[in-house]
């Protein structure tokens, strides 16, 4: 993972305040000392997890994770990754749209199903209604008891209603690490337990983590907040993620939520926004390019030449499309990503790319540890708890009161 910075203004539009060494010792301290991180050192911890899981997954066919947020988006980014024609059927439900997930689960034979149910705190009112829904599809089928033999539960070991519901009807328990918020929660069991049943190398994206933690001077990870946060001009107030390549889908949702949820607090933040290349360049590059110039852009490319399917050569000629004839997919996504990136030095602009040669276990787990470190960072220099998100409370109590 290589980064490198584009038309680099940095030096000339900050003004760095004079207690900058006392906020970055709290950062320092506060990523040493971040369980989230530590636990990609914890071999045991993974070996127990990975032969938990190996037992849980035997005779089951496919696989259905319920949990919304940090409990869903932190595997699907992982999931991502993984050639779709070659890993085991997991669904990831993350919201509980009342038709689709009832018309999803028409048909279903839910003994050969496996069932992992994530909620840290375990009153997660989403995901506990969508338990609570299969439960009574379990109970009417008569087959409560090999349902919840089928179940796997991650939540914290507390008096909490997943928790009894696991506890009292044999479910396999999973214990969530008090310490780690749903959107850190990516390297601990929350993470792993879908990304074993995948197929991905797990001991690598923790590799791959490490890699990042431990050289962390290489990455200069503090950069991207202080810029935004002591910036003069330009005044940046977006920060866009554009991924080229569909593997990292998922990665632009989960980082949204980190983002997101650990920044915008007491009326501070910068707002995320995730773009896709190539679709998104047909869609809002004309606002980066000639819009207002309030947005700080990271790219995140990787080796696309020479891969996928070749373009028909005479078709192409006969249309006079000579540049794409004998041309790989590959080829052609490989040209769109070095235009934008051009394009973007051309127009003088402000961005970042970050350069990932090929996407796979390690250098994910190295562009999430990364993306939480810098997040953690911004959040400090901003004044902001990292770890919490009271606005979104409020809302979780009227939906109590309202079914109430």
């Amino acid at each position: 993972m290589r980064i490198s910075y584009h038309n680099d203004k940095y030096h000339n539009s900050i003004n760095i305040p004079d207690s900058l060494k006392e906020i970055d010792n709290h950062i320092d301290s506060t990523i040493k000392n971040l369980t989230s991180l530590n636990i990609t050192y914890n071999q045991n911890l993974l070996d127990q997890t990975i032969n938990t899981t190996h037992q849980f997954e035997k005779n089951k066919k496919k696989f259905i994770v319920l949990g919304t947020g940090g409990s869903n988006l932190g595997s699907k980014t992982l999931i991502n990754i993984i050639d779709v024609w070659n890993y085991k059927k997991i669904y990831f439900y993350d919201n509980i749209d009342p038709i689709y997930f009832k018309n999803s689960l028409q048909g279903l034979d839910l003994i050969e199903v496996g069932f992992i149910i994530i909620s840290k705190s375990g009153t997660t009112a989403e995901t506990l209604s969508q338990f609570g829904s299969i439960i009574q599809l379990a109970s009417e089928k008569n087959i409560l008891s090999e349902f919840f033999l089928n179940c796997l539960v991650i939540t914290e070991f507390k008096d909490s209603p997943l928790y009894n519901i696991a506890k009292k009807n044999n479910c396999i328990l999973l214990e969530h690490d008090k310490d780690i918020g749903g959107r850190y929660s990516i390297f601990s069991n929350v993470g792993m337990v879908p990304s074993i049943i995948g197929g991905l190398d797990v001991k690598e994206v923790h590799k791959g983590a490490r890699e990042v933690i431990d050289n962390e001077n290489n990455y200069n990870f503090k950069q991207i907040g202080q810029l935004f946060k002591f910036q003069t001009q330009p005044k940046f107030m977006t920060n866009v993620i554009m991924t080229y390549s569909d593997a990292l889908y998922n990665f632009g949702k989960w980082y949204l939520q980190l983002w997101a949820e650990s920044i915008g607090k007491n009326k501070k933040g910068i707002t995320a926004i995730h773009s896709i290349g190539t679709t998104d360049q047909h869609s809002q590059l004309q606002l980066y390019l000639d819009g207002p110039e309030d947005k700080y852009f990271t790219f995140i490319t990787t080796d696309h030449s020479g891969k996928g399917l070749k373009i028909n050569k005479d078709i192409m000629k006969s249309e006079k499309l000579n540049y794409l004839a004998d041309k790989k997919m590959g080829d052609v996504m490989q040209a769109e990503q070095k235009s934008t990136l051009d394009t973007f030095v051309n127009n003088n602009l402000q961005f970042r790319n970050i350069h990932i040669p090929k996407i796979n276990s390690f250098s994910m787990g190295s562009l999430i540890a990364l993306s939480i470190m810098e997040t953690v960072a911004a959040c400090i220099y901003f004044e902001v708890n990292p770890f919490n998100q009271p606005a979104v409370e409020q809302g979780k109590l009227l939906t109590k009161k309202y079914l109430s």
